[in-house]
């Protein structure tokens, strides 16, 4: 026995149209006027109705009372979510339902491209179009790739280079072998102290005398205690009392040095001056000697001592300046020992010269200031110098090698340094020029330009990728280093 299978009779359908100012109320009218088992329902974009998730509430409970299924069709992406929330199905537009809309003598479309199926526009077939063009000319003309090896000539090279360190330099000048550098500068306060000699020889006792007076003055005058007579070039005495001038009368008086010590003693005769304004027309001199300057050893500073210690002070303020500075600079600069400038600063001393003491204490506070310099940049320019020197056929074909510096001259911040510098040269090649010379060239034309040029220690190699390409507008030149 043979079961045929049931036939379903297809459900009627129906296309609503929604204007732009319908409400829910004219939508309800309007389903319900229709007596199809399934209704589309077409939303224009520009309708006001149908925006909000109460509205498509609102339509779900009209739907659900009726006998018929809606569906919502519209081309908005938040409409048909809003949609889907509330159990309708949904389409995107009329393409499958194009059958609802024919007359009664047109026949369904055979083929019906489905809803979900994306069909291209006429500016979109051109565009798919124009990119196959652009990835057939990409294939052809940007993909082949023609790789040239070239292998300059080398010279080593060793030379004794002169660089000028200046603060005032902006930037670094090959030709005038001139870089940049900075003023560090730190605060400083350095103390310390320095023995005093126990063989110095001072005065103990004074010497003592007598001198004559004579004064040629018309009129009879008074000469004061303490007036000074002297030794010509040599030391002083005051007189010990008053006494009185009578014209041309020559008169006795006691004097003592100034000075204590053997100074004071000095031979008859050697008295021969006053010392001062007032005494015009008096003369004076000793008849014999004055005696009974002594001296002593003592501990005694001296000129020398000041002298010594201050050169101790800037010592230890120029190293422990130096010292700061350093740690300022870091490790990627260079401060020349030879640059240090201590400034004169403020100095004190706990002794007066002349004072008895066993030493000398003194305290310094100043400013130390050095002028420092990158290291690369000193190495770059060195290497930049010798490459300059060489002419314009020859670059560095790696960093050159510099010696530890030396001092050729200071002045004040500016510092001149001396140094050993060896590298290896290699010929200059021009690598964008032959790029440009060889595009669009084959094998064959490049192979015949390159071989004339010159600076090359081989001959070059040149490679076409992939090797069927007849031409190539992408064109790599290695230049090889030295090895």
């Amino acid at each position: 026995m043979f079961f045929r299978r049931a036939q379903v009779a297809p459900r009627s359908q129906e296309l609503v149209f929604l204007d732009a100012d319908d409400d829910l109320g004219t939508i309800r009218s309007k389903l319900e006027s229709s007596s199809a088992e399934e209704i589309f329902l077409v939303i224009p974009r520009r309708s006001s109705v149908l925006r909000t998730p109460l509205e498509f509430r609102i339509l779900a409970r009209i739907a659900n009372e009726m006998s018929s299924e809606t569906v919502l069709v519209t081309d908005d992406p938040s409409r048909r979510r809003l949609a889907n929330q509330e159990g309708f199905r949904t389409r995107r537009g009329l393409r499958t339902l194009k059958h609802l809309m024919l007359g009664p003598d047109q026949a369904a479309p055979r083929l019906v491209v489905p809803d979900w199926v994306p069909l291209p526009t006429f500016g979109s077939f051109f565009s798919v179009v124009g990119l196959l063009v652009i990835a057939g000319l990409g294939v052809f003309g940007y993909y082949p790739q023609m790789h040239v090896t070239l292998v300059p000539q080398t010279r080593t090279v060793n030379q004794t280079v002169d660089v000028t360190i200046d603060p005032d330099v902006k930037a670094a000048d090959p030709t005038a072998a001139a870089l940049p550098a900075t003023i560090l500068s730190v605060p400083v306060d350095v103390s310390g102290s320095v023995p005093i000699p126990s063989d110095r020889t001072i005065g103990s006792d004074k010497a003592h005398g007598e001198v004559i007076v004579t004064s040629q003055r018309p009129a009879a005058s008074t000469l004061s205690k303490g007036s000074v007579v002297r030794v010509d070039g040599g030391p002083t005495f005051t007189t010990d009392q008053d006494i009185n001038l009578p014209p041309r009368v020559p008169v006795r008086v006691g004097v003592t040095a100034v000075d204590p010590g053997t100074v004071g003693n000095v031979a008859a005769g050697d008295i021969t001056q006053f010392d001062g304004n007032g005494y015009d027309q008096l003369q004076v001199t000793n008849q014999r000697p004055t005696t009974g300057g002594t001296d002593r050893q003592a501990k005694v500073v001296g000129d020398e001592d000041r002298k010594a210690l201050d050169d101790l002070l800037r010592k230890s303020a120029h190293d422990k300046g130096f010292a700061q500075l350093q740690a300022k600079a870091g490790s990627e600069q260079t401060l020349p020992d030879m640059s240090l400038v201590v400034d004169q600063g403020t100095e004190t001393f706990d002794q007066d010269v002349g004072s008895e003491s066993d030493q000398l204490t003194g305290r310094l506070t100043t400013t130390v200031s050095g002028t420092v310099f990158q290291n690369l940049a000193y190495n770059d320019l060195v290497g930049k110098v010798i490459e300059q020197k060489s002419g314009s056929d020859w670059q560095l074909g790696a960093p050159v090698k510099v010696d530890t510096p030396g001092v050729l001259k200071v002045d004040g911040h500016k510092v001149v340094l001396r140094c050993d510098a060896s590298g290896l040269l290699q010929s200059t090649v021009d690598a964008d020029g032959i790029k440009r010379a060889l595009m669009g060239s084959s094998v064959q034309d490049a192979r015949a330009y390159l071989t004339r040029l010159s600076g090359l220690a081989e001959a070059p190699n040149v490679v076409m990728t992939p090797t069927w390409a007849p031409r190539a507008f992408r064109i790599d030149v290695n230049v090889q280093g030295p090895k």
